[in-house]
This record gives C-alpha cells, sequence and structure tokens, in this order.
C-alpha cells in the first residue's frame, strides 16, 4: 500500500480474516438467529516505515435472506463503526458489508477526519507549487476534514465450502471500490496531502482494487497468502498523463496469519510496491506535477515495507 493513497493495512488483516468466511459460514448457520451478534474489536499496525495506527471497531451482523443451501445459509448483513488513531492523525470510519450469496458481497462504507504536523511528519496540508519548480506544504492543524464515501463489491470462494475439510480451505477474494475523497478546505484543483502519503490528492474519485488468495489451516500458523492491491487517481486532470496521475499504483506481497487464541491473531506482510520513473531533467522537481514521466520506462519496482497488524477481540 502506499501511505495515504491506498487504504490502511488494516485492509489487509480484513481480509485475512475473511479469507476463512466462507468455511465459518457453514459453522454459523448452526446457531444463526433473529438477534444481531456483535463484537468489538482492537487493532494496532506497526510497519518499518514508522507507520501507526490503531483502530477501535463495533461491530453487528445479522442474518440477511439466510436459507438452508450452501448459498445462502450463511448470508449476513454486517455493520461495523471504527476509531482510528495514529500519530498525526484521527479518523471515524463506517462499513457496511452485505452477503446476499455465499460467493458476492455487496460494500459501502464512508469515513471522515483531520490530522495535525509533527516535525517528523506531516498529516494534513495544502501541496502548491512553491517558485519555479518547488513546493510547499502550508495549513494549520485540523485545516480540514478529509472524508470520503465508497461503494463497490467482491467474490469470494473457499474450496471447503466444496469439498469440505479442515486442510481443504484453499481462498480467494477480490474487491473493487469506488470512492469519492475530499478534503473540505481545499478549492478545486488543489492539491493535499494526507496521513503523510505523496501529497498528490485532490478532491474526486478514486478506484482501489484488491486479490487475495491463500490457504487456511486449523494450526497456529492460520494463513498462508498472497495480497495484491491496486489503486488509480479519476481524476482527468489537465496534464496529468505528463505526470502519470492516471497511472494504476500497485502493491503486492506475501501475508501470514497467525493464530494466538480465540480472541488475538497476528498479520504479517511484506511489501513491494510500483513507483514512476520521470525523466533526469524533472525527477528532482518539487512540485509532482513539473515533473515528466520518462515515457521509455514509465514504472518501477521497489520495496515498500513490512508490516504487522495486532487484533484482539475483546467482545
Amino acid at each position: 500500500m502506499f501511505s495515504g493513497r491506498q487504504r490502511s493495512f488494516f485492509l489487509c488483516l480484513i481480509v485475512l480474516c475473511c479469507a476463512g468466511n466462507l468455511a465459518a459460514q457453514e459453522q454459523a448457520a448452526q446457531h444463526q438467529s433473529s438477534r444481531p451478534r456483535t463484537s468489538i474489536d482492537l487493532s494496532c499496525v506497526l510497519a518499518t516505515t514508522l507507520q501507526t495506527k490503531a483502530r477501535l471497531s463495533l461491530s453487528a451482523e445479522s442474518p440477511f435472506f439466510a436459507g438452508n443451501s450452501f448459498l445462502t445459509r450463511g448470508n449476513t448483513v454486517k455493520a461495523t463503526v471504527g476509531a482510528e488513531l495514529s500519530p498525526v492523525s484521527v479518523n471515524g470510519t463506517f462499513d457496511l458489508v452485505c452477503t446476499p450469496v455465499a460467493f458476492f458481497q455487496l460494500i459501502g462504507g464512508a469515513s471522515a477526519g483531520s490530522g495535525w504536523n509533527l516535525p517528523v511528519a506531516n498529516g494534513i496540508a495544502i501541496n502548491e507549487r512553491d517558485g519555479l519548480h518547488g513546493n510547499d506544504l502550508s495549513g494549520a492543524p485540523f485545516l480540514g476534514m478529509v472524508w470520503s464515501a465508497k461503494a463497490g463489491s467482491a467474490v469470494q470462494f473457499d474450496l471447503a465450502a466444496v469439498l469440505p475439510g479442515a486442510w481443504n480451505h484453499v481462498v480467494f477474494r477480490s474487491a473493487h471500490e469506488l470512492k469519492y475523497r475530499a478534503l473540505t478546505s481545499a478549492d478545486a484543483g488543489d492539491s493535499w496531502l494526507y496521513e503523510g502519503d505523496f501529497g498528490e490528492n485532490r478532491n474526486g474519485w478514486n478506484y482501489y482494487g484488491n486479490c487475495f488468495i491463500g490457504y487456511r489451516m486449523p494450526i497456529f500458523l492460520e494463513t498462508v497468502a498472497f495480497l495484491v492491491e491496486a489503486d488509480r487517481y479519476l481524476y482527468g486532470a489537465a496534464d496529468g498523463d505528463l505526470w502519470g496521475d492516471g497511472l494504476f499504483r500497485w502493491t503486492f506481497g506475501p501475508a501470514v496469519g497467525f493464530r494466538f487464541s480465540e480472541k488475538t491473531t497476528m498479520a504479517l506482510i511484506a511489501q513491494m510496491r510500483t513507483m514512476r520513473n520521470f525523466t533526469d531533467g524533472t525527477e528532482d522537481y518539487g512540485f509532482y506535477q513539473d515533473r515528466v514521466l520518462d515515457s521509455d520506462d514509465k514504472l518501477r519496482v521497489e520495496f515498500y515495507r513490512v508490516a504487522a497488524t495486532v487484533s484482539v477481540k475483546l467482545r
């Protein structure tokens, strides 16, 4: 993931936890009721990029047109309200996931938050051209609210749903979302930074997608997997092709999930990412819109980070 561009590493934890969702549906069917099942979870992210974030979430899940077949007996609708805190930001989130059939989900959600700046990290700022090609990050703490609304869908599969068995959980999930994201204090065309990203955000639409494939086991090493993520700005900025504004940004790497107890899990991931190559004469420009993409070699792959998420179920 790109810091601040893509969804936080919590998504990886969610994907790891959802990897066994289809198999769990069979067990859940045995004790479904019309009453919502609620849970409270606390998660914390640590990474080699010095990104840290804690999240407290409250979830409520209810059966949704559940039936007796393997395609419908685990059908649910799940709503999650969360609060996130990092050294430079605070956010509130809402997520809604509807599973009308075992292999398909509808996704919706919204978020709102703001930030502040530290000597070692920027939480929120307007990114402006300064001089000929330099840039200036300006703005006071809590200079505005960053809000978003999203909608999307996901397809998922668990081999154990077809061939039951504790060691048959070969799982796959792919999700795709459209998100509108904006900073309330930014004017049309302004660029802004949030949570230490590259400062290339603008008010407008974004695409995010991921693909997860893994193997889930009934042991301490619960999941081994590979996760690929992609995001893309859909701003349609004038001359955006010059600096690669509309290029897909890819992040990928292996992931493992450990289960310490019924209430405590940990996910680890090592990630590579793509970065844009610019011409020799513009790669050192401070303001990103003055850089010119190298047309012969647009992207390179580099190591990004190792990150860990620990999650504890409080209830």
